[in-house]
C-alpha cells in the first residue's frame, strides 16, 4: 500500500459555516467550542477519488485546525481519514513585516512517522510560509506532488519595479524564494497545464513535469430531475422572470457586492430576478443585504442562504443563467454542476472553466474587473440580444467524471515513482 497524505494549509472556515448545522463528524472541546469535519474539502474529495476506484492508496487528509486541542479524526470512506490538528496563528517576516500565518507544530511531529519511501505528500505549489518551509525541511525521504488548483499565476516570478527602491528589494527576494522552490519540484498536479503560467514555469525548471487533473462531479445526481417549469412552482419562482443564480461562498473575493453594484445600474426590458445561494462571513453577508437595500433592489436580488443539495439542484434548474466573477483564478463547482444540467455560464476570461467553455465554444466571458462590461452583456442576455450556448451534457460528462480524476491523480503517483 502507497501512503497518501494530502496536506491542508487553511484552518476550517468555522466564521463562515454559521449559518449550516454542525457536520457529521463534530466533538465539543474543553473550553466550549467544537471542532468539525465535513469531508467536503478539495483533498477529501480528490482522494476520495482515488481510493474508489484503486485499492492500493491508503489515503489521509491532515489539515490544521485553530479551535482543535488535540488530533481529531474521522473515517470518510475506505482507506480515507480526515484528521484535524492543533494549530496556531504565528508572527512571520514578509516583505519587511510582520504577518501572521498558520502553524501547526503537530502535523510536522507527525509526519516524521512516515517519512519513507512509500510515502507520497501532496502539498500546495504556491504556499511558502514558514510552516510549509518546516514540513519541507524536516521530511527527507517521502515523495512530493505539488498541487495547484486556483491562481496557477502565483508559480511565476514577478515584475520588479524600479520606481521603489524598497519594493523592488522585497520583489526581487520573493522571486529568488519562488524560483528555489519552484527549481525543487518534479510533479505539478494541476487543472491549468494548458495555461501561459504553467508553460512558463517548465521553462524555467526542465525537469518538471506538469501532469493534468480535472474535478469530477457526481453526474448520477447533477442533472435536471424535473422540467423548469416545475422547479419554479416548486421555489415559488415568477415563472415569466428572466432567473439568474449565483451559488458560492460569500467572501469577497467572490465579488457578490460588485454583482449588486452592476445589477443596480442595468436596465433591461425584460423582468428578471436574481437569487443568491450559499454561506459566508456574517459581516460581509450583512454588508451584501444593506447594498440590496440601499439600492432598493429586495423584490430583484433574494439571498436564500445555505441549501440542501436538493434544493440547489432545483434553484439550478430553475435558472435561465448562472454568474460566477471571481477575482481568484479558479475553476467554480456551481459553475459545474449547473453545466450538467444544461444552463449557460456567465464567468470571469481566466481559470479551468473558462479554459473548457472556451474549448467548448460555450458560455461568456468577462474580465474579473471590467464592471461595464458586466453591466452591457448582462443587460443584452437578460434582453434576448445575446444568446449564451451551453455545453452538451454527454461531453460534460465525459470530462468531468471522478473515475477520470481518479486516474489523473494515479498517472502522477506512478510518474513520480518512475522518477524516483
Amino acid at each position: 500500500m502507497i501512503k497518501i497524505i494530502f496536506i491542508i494549509t487553511f484552518s476550517p472556515k468555522y466564521a463562515e459555516y454559521a449559518d449550516k448545522p454542525r457536520p457529521k463528524y463534530n466533538w465539543d472541546t474543553k473550553d466550549g467550542q467544537w471542532v468539525g469535519i465535513w469531508g467536503y474539502d478539495w483533498g477529501d474529495l480528490h482522494l476520495k477519488s482515488l481510493v474508489e476506484y484503486y485499492d492500493n492508496y491508503d489515503c489521509e487528509v491532515w489539515q490544521p485546525d485553530l479551535r482543535a486541542d488535540k488530533i481529531y479524526s474521522a473515517q470518510l470512506c475506505e482507506n480515507l481519514i480526515h484528521r484535524n490538528f492543533p494549530a496556531k496563528m504565528i508572527k512571520s517576516f514578509y516583505r519587511f513585516k510582520l504577518r501572521k500565518e498558520l502553524y501547526s507544530k503537530s502535523i510536522i511531529e507527525e509526519l516524521k512517522k512516515y517519512d519513507d519511501n512509500n510515502t507520497v505528500l501532496m502539498l500546495p505549489a504556491t504556499v511558502r510560509t514558514k510552516w510549509m518551509v518546516s514540513i519541507l525541511g524536516s521530511i527527507r525521504n517521502a515523495k512530493h506532488i505539488y498541487y495547484i488548483y486556483i491562481n496557477d499565476s502565483k508559480l511565476l516570478p514577478l515584475k520588479i519595479s524600479c520606481l521603489n527602491p524598497l519594493k523592488a528589494l522585497s520583489t526581487y527576494l520573493i522571486n529568488k524564494e519562488k524560483l528555489q522552490w519552484l527549481k525543487n519540484m518534479n510533479i505539478l498536479l494541476t487543472s491549468y497545464s494548458d495555461s501561459e503560467a504553467v508553460k512558463k514555469a517548465e521553462q524555467i525548471n526542465p525537469n518538471l513535469k506538469a501532469s493534468k487533473f480535472v474535478w469530477g462531479l457526481d453526474l448520477d445526481y447533477w442533472y435536471p430531475v424535473i422540467d423548469k417549469e416545475t422547479a419554479r412552482k416548486k421555489l415559488k419562482i415568477p415563472a415569466e422572470a428572466f432567473v439568474i443564480l449565483l451559488s458560492q461562498r460569500l467572501v469577497p473575493e467572490y465579488q457578490v457586492d460588485r454583482f449588486i453594484e452592476v445589477i443596480a445600474q442595468i436596465k433591461p426590458v425584460k423582468p428578471f430576478v436574481c437569487y443568491i445561494t450559499g454561506f459566508g462571513l456574517p459581516d460581509y453577508k450583512s454588508y451584501l443585504q444593506g447594498l440590496v437595500e440601499s439600492f432598493g433592489l429586495n423584490n430583484k436580488i433574494c439571498f436564500v442562504g445555505y441549501v440542501c443539495d436538493e434544493e440547489l439542484r432545483n434553484y439550478m434548474i430553475a435558472a435561465d443563467l448562472f454568474v460566477a466573477v471571481p477575482t481568484i483564478f479558479g475553476g467554480s463547482g456551481g459553475a459545474l454542476k449547473e453545466m450538467a444540467i444544461g444552463r449557460p455560464i456567465f464567468t470571469v476570461s481566466s481559470g479551468s472553466t473558462y479554459y473548457f467553455l472556451k474549448e467548448q465554444n460555450a458560455g461568456i466571458f468577462v474580465s474579473p474587473t471590467d464592471y461595464e462590461e458586466w453591466r452591457h452583456k448582462l443587460e443584452s442576455i437578460i434582453n434576448g440580444e445575446i444568446i449564451v450556448k451551453t455545453v452538451k451534457r454527454e461531453i460534460v460528462m465525459d470530462h468531468y467524471s471522478w473515475k477520470k480524476t481518479a486516474e489523473q491523480t494515479k498517472k502522477a503517483i506512478d510518474l513520480l515513482f518512475e522518477e524516483n
